[in-house]
């Protein structure tokens, strides 16, 4: 299968304002190398789809694609050398082909091959702390706000209230908002909440904390067509690239998942 830009563009247009958009977030956290767009494209063409892998690397696992099976197609970029003004060589964009995956109901996989390659534990809200690229201060504040970022002191304040997993999660909302002010990213305020929420949402659910899906109906009062979506994943693979990259540093982490 194929993928022009124009059918490409058609399968975006029919999950806008739609909850596949919020689906895919949590798939995403399984599957962040792929993009947040790629994550909705394979969410459209097959239902209940959960871990996502090429017809070679399911191979390299010792694991086949079932005789038959059709693969998902998503967009591969497509890059080449180019020799600097240094001497050097750099990778270019030159264009974008259609790749496969295939999802692990179509293989031959066993079933506890889930749990034993992505049981990921929560790494303890100190380890994140300790990770955080600002300083966290913790103190109470008024009802009903949870924490925020101050760009001027370079600090996150979390309410002191909350338990450990709710402090994770609100250090992870606010650190994606630190990425948006260091990537000088200018985004309407709402968006940028919407954008800041979604990509807790997939550190949060790659580190097994029980967090809440933004609603479909959340996310299309700010995405509202083709060229929304398309913007706002692409800030969302940023934001949420930089959240894990960030904290799966944890070694605690790092010691759960060896």
């Amino acid at each position: 299968m194929k993928l022009t830009k124009k059918e490409l563009d058609s399968k975006l247009d029919s999950i806008v304002n739609c909850e596949v958009f919020a689906r895919a977030l949590k798939f995403k956290a399984l599957h962040h190398s792929y993009s947040h767009l790629n994550c909705i494209l394979i969410q459209s063409q097959r239902e209940n789809v959960t871990y996502v892998l090429p017809f070679k690397k399911w191979n390299a696992l010792g694991i086949s694609v079932l005789k038959g099976e059709k693969g998902l197609a998503i967009i591969v970029p497509r890059f080449r050398k180019v020799e600097k003004k240094n001497g050097t060589k750099d990778d270019e964009l030159v264009g974008f082909a259609t790749g496969h995956v295939f999802d692990i109901s179509q293989t031959d996989a066993p079933s506890d091959f889930l749990i034993a390659h992505l049981d990921n534990d929560f790494p303890g809200y100190q380890s994140l702390v300790e990770l955080s690229p600002v300083q966290v201060i913790e103190r109470p504040l008024r009802k009903g706000l949870s924490g925020y970022f101050d760009s001027k002191e370079l600090a996150i304040t979390i309410s002191s209230s909350q338990s450990e997993a709710d402090r994770a999660l609100t250090l992870l909302h606010e650190t994606g908002h630190y990425f948006v002010w260091k990537n000088k990213l200018e985004l309407p305020q709402e968006l940028e909440e919407v954008i800041v929420e979604c990509s807790a949402f997939i550190a949060a659910s790659k580190f097994g904390l029980d967090a809440t899906a933004p609603s479909a109906g959340y996310i299309a009062g700010y995405i509202s067509n083709t060229e929304d979506l398309r913007k706002a994943s692409k800030v969302i693979d940023k934001i949420s690239n930089s959240l894990l990259n960030t904290y799966e540093r944890s070694e605690t982490y790092a010691e759960s998942n060896s």
